[in-house]
Formats: C-alpha cells, sequence, structure tokens
C-alpha cells in the first residue's frame, strides 16, 4: 500500500470515533512507524511502505481506535517547537497551555527589562514540565524557574525532558501545591487539575488513559485553585503576578477568588477557540 492509500484509509477510520484531528492522528502514526519526517512523508504519497512498517503502524492505529492518545502511542507531543517525552505519568500538553506560557512570557520579559537581578518563576503542578521548561529555553539567564509536582512519576518524566530539552535539570520539589514551597517568586504559573469530578468520572468509564490526578479538581472542578489563589499571594513578591490556567466556565468564580485574596489588576486572556482559558491577577 502507498502512503497516500494508507494514510485515506486510517483517517477515515479513525473519524467514524475520533472525528477532531484523523488525518493527522494517522500521519503522525505513520511518521512514527516509518521514521520519516513530516514533510518527507507528505512529499512520498505514492511510495509504498513496507510490510514491516506496515504492521507496526497497523498496531499503532488499533490503538488509536481503541481511544489511546496519539502522543501516549508515539511517547512524545510538540510543545513550542519542543518535543516533549509524555507518558501515563503526565498529562499531554495541550494547545491552551501554550496561551497560558506566552502570557508568563510577555510578563516575565516586562520584568526582565525593569531589574538586573534574574525573575524567579515558580510552576506548580509542572507534570510533564513543559510550562517550566520553555520558560527558561526561551528566556534564559533571565529567569531562574523551579518546579513542582505531587507525583513521583511525573518527576521522573520531567526530569527527563528537562535533561533532553535543557541538557540541565531545573530544581524541583515534589509536593502538594505550596506544602514544599519556601521561597518568594515574581511569577507564580499553574495549570492545576480544574475538572469536574463528574466529567473525571465519565473520563474513567471510558478508560481514558491520562493519570486522574492531573485532571480531578474536586466537585465543583475548583479545589486546587481555591487552594492556590488563597496561598499564592504570600509566596509572591511585591509587584509580582500569578498566572492559571482554569475553564471557561469558571473564569467568573475564579476572578472573584483573586479579588478575596487581595489581587488586582486581572486579566482574562482567549484560547486559541476563542474561549476564554487563562486568568492572571498581580499583587496590590
Amino acid at each position: 500500500m502507498t502512503v497516500k492509500e494508507i494514510l485515506a484509509r486510517t483517517s477515515e477510520k479513525i473519524s467514524h470515533r475520533w472525528p477532531s484531528t484523523p488525518f493527522l492522528d494517522a500521519s503522525l502514526l505513520l511518521q512514527e512507524s516509518s521514521g520519516m519526517t513530516r514533510e518527507k512523508l507528505l512529499a512520498s504519497y505514492n511510495l509504498e511502505i513496507e510490510e514491516d512498517v506496515l504492521e507496526k503502524f497497523n498496531l499503532m492505529a488499533e490503538k488509536r481506535l481503541a481511544g489511546y492518545p496519539v502522543a501516549y502511542i508515539t511517547g512524545k507531543k510538540e510543545f513550542f517547537s519542543n518535543t516533549y517525552i509524555v507518558d501515563r505519568s503526565v498529562l499531554i500538553p495541550r494547545p491552551d497551555t501554550e496561551i497560558l506560557t506566552e502570557k508568563v512570557l510577555e510578563a516575565a520579559g516586562e520584568m526582565i527589562k525593569k531589574t538586573a537581578a534574574p525573575v524567579k518563576i515558580l510552576d506548580l503542578c509542572t507534570g510533564s514540565g513543559c510550562i517550566a521548561i520553555t520558560l527558561k529555553k526561551e528566556l534564559g539567564s533571565g529567569v531562574e524557574i523551579e518546579a513542582s509536582d505531587i507525583s513521583e512519576n511525573a518527576e521522573k518524566t520531567f526530569k527527563k525532558n528537562c535533561q533532553a530539552i535543557l541538557g540541565h535539570q531545573i530544581p524541583f520539589y515534589r509536593c502538594s501545591l505550596f506544602e514544599g514551597i519556601n521561597g518568594k517568586y515574581n511569577i507564580i504559573v499553574s495549570n492545576p487539575p480544574y475538572l469536574e469530578d463528574s466529567h473525571v468520572e465519565e473520563m474513567i468509564s471510558k478508560n481514558w488513559p491520562e493519570p486522574e490526578s492531573a485532571l480531578r479538581g474536586g466537585t465543583d472542578g475548583l479545589d486546587l485553585i481555591r487552594e492556590i489563589t488563597e496561598k499564592a499571594y504570600s509566596f509572591i513578591e511585591n509587584g509580582g503576578a500569578l498566572f492559571l490556567e482554569a475553564d471557561p466556565a469558571q473564569m467568573t468564580e475564579v476572578n472573584m477568588m483573586l479579588s478575596r485574596n487581595r489581587f488586582s489588576n486581572v486579566e482574562i486572556s482567549k484560547d486559541l477557540s476563542g474561549k476564554e482559558r487563562v486568568i492572571s491577577a498581580w499583587q496590590k
């Protein structure tokens, strides 16, 4: 079978169950099984695929049809043009989280212009480390990055990504939110679990493979965000900021939480689909 035939057949099968990105899914799996780059794949539509490659591809495609995310099948995911190791220990990085990262990059960039000292940033619930590592790679010596997560397995994945992308480690604390944190920071950023329990239970019933601890945010999805907004102020330097990702339906409540906890200048940013996804606030 040719590349074109394989992609057409497989993307059609995927579309019946997972209609959002069937052609992209099929392409990524064929890239992984064949070792071809995306550019090479798209330029090779009439190329006959060897049997051993096709067999490997079909096994991957079956996993995708069964509901396994492409990133877990290939073991990697792109984020800010870098390839991250991902497995079932961590949440798969989403494009929406790039918006959160961009907002922190903008704020940190402005801070760097105003001070000779490195800007200190803490990434809570870091998971794969995509936010922390991106910030360090983009801002270099202008920032001091630290990260934390409660999961021992996530810590292992985080450290692998630090080494693979940065060539060195970022200081890491294995703890629940602020329990193991002692310092103060110019910026605290977090993409915490924020799904409602009912939603998570539905996902579990469908054998969703991402770690439950990275998804579950309590009855209203706000358990961790509530704790972060209540405690973050005392861990932020004067004039510093807090950046959070949350569900669009939670933004009004999160805004009120921030106001109740002495934050001001609240700003809400939209994701790629135009939904409110990132909220930030500053010390008064």
